[in-house]
C-alpha cells in the first residue's frame, strides 16, 4: 500500500473490518478476549467495535460471549454478484455447455491479481469439485487464471506479476513468471487455455476469453474434469466447443469481433 493511499485510511474502520473478516474465516465463534490476544488490537477498541457489528447485525453473540458473523455479509455478497449482468447471459451457456460435455464449468473474472469465480454449474455426473462461488484462484495455476492473464496489457500484467507468488500446487505447475508470459501468447493464438494437472493432481481445465462490446476480457470460462474423463488426445476439440460458447456469450453482450486489448 502506497503511503499517500495509507494517509486515507481511517483506523476505527480498519480494525473492524480485519475483525470482521477474522470472524468470518475463524472456524468457531471467538471470544473479544480471543480477537485481542490473536490480533494485538486492545481491548476497550474490540469491545466498541464489535458492539457496533452486533448492532449492525453484521455479527451475533452465541453461548458464553462468543461471537460469529451473521448471514449479512453472505446477502450483501449475492446482491453484489446480481449486479454482474454477465452472469445472467452465460448462465444459460454454460448449462448447456455442462450438459453436452458432461463436465463441471465455472465462470471467472480478474479481481485483485486473481481469478475469482463467479458462477458454477456442476457436472451432471457423479464427479463434483468441491467449488465455490467466490473462491480465488491464482493466475499462473488455472485455465481462467491464464485466460485473464493472456488477454492483460503488458503494463497491467507486469504489475499483477510483480507481486504474485508463483506457488508450486503439483509438479506440472508452472513456477516461473517468464515462462507464464511466453505460455500467455500460446493463450491467446489457440483462444483458450489448459491448466494440466498444475492446480492440483488429477484434475484438467480448459478455458476460453469471453469479450464484452469495447473488445475487452472481461471473464473466462471453463470446464473442469478428472484426467481419466478429459483426456489430452480431445484438448483441441474440447477446446473449440468451450471457445464457441464463449463467443455466444460475448455476442450477446455487444462482442463486434475485434479484440482492442494490446499485449
Amino acid at each position: 500500500m502506497t503511503k499517500e493511499k495509507k494517509n486515507y485510511i481511517v483506523p476505527a474502520l480498519e480494525k473492524g473490518l480485519m475483525i470482521l473478516e477474522k470472524l468470518a474465516k475463524s472456524n468457531e465463534p471467538l471470544r473479544i478476549t480471543d480477537i485481542h490476544e490473536q490480533m494485538g488490537i486492545p481491548k476497550t477498541s474490540v469491545f466498541m467495535i464489535m458492539s457496533t457489528l452486533e448492532t449492525m447485525e453484521f455479527i451475533e453473540r452465541v453461548d458464553d460471549n462468543r461471537y460469529k458473523v451473521t448471514m449479512k455479509l453472505y446477502n450483501i455478497g449475492i446482491e453484489t454478484l446480481s449486479k454482474y449482468d454477465i452472469r445472467e447471459v452465460a448462465r444459460p451457456y454454460m448449462e448447456k455447455l455442462a450438459q453436452q460435455l458432461r463436465y463441471t464449468v465455472h465462470l471467472a473474472i480478474l479481481s485483485r491479481g486473481k481469478a475469482v469465480y463467479i458462477e458454477k454449474v456442476n457436472a451432471p455426473t457423479f464427479v463434483q469439485f468441491d467449488t465455490k462461488i467466490g473462491q480465488s484462484m491464482h493466475l499462473h495455476s488455472s485455465a481462467v487464471g491464464k485466460v485473464l492473464a493472456a488477454y492483460l496489457d503488458s503494463a497491467s500484467l507486469d504489475e499483477i506479476l510483480k507481486d504474485a507468488i508463483f506457488v508450486q500446487a503439483t509438479d506440472h505447475t508452472i513456477t516461473s513468471p517468464l515462462t507464464f508470459k511466453n505460455f500467455l501468447s500460446t493463450v491467446r493464438e489457440m483462444g483458450y487455455a489448459i491448466e494440466d494437472e498444475e492446480g492440483e493432481v488429477g484434475v484438467r481445465c480448459i478455458g476460453a476469453p469471453i469479450f464484452d462490446d469495447k473488445g475487452v476480457v472481461v471473464a473466462a470460462l471453463s470446464v473442469t474434469g478428472v484426467r481419466n474423463d478429459l483426456q489430452s488426445i480431445h484438448f483441441q476439440e474440447i477446446g473449440s466447443v468451450v471457445k464457441e460458447h464463449c463467443r455466444h456469450i460475448s455476442e450477446q453482450l455487444g462482442y463486434k469481433g475485434a479484440v482492442l486489448k494490446q499485449f
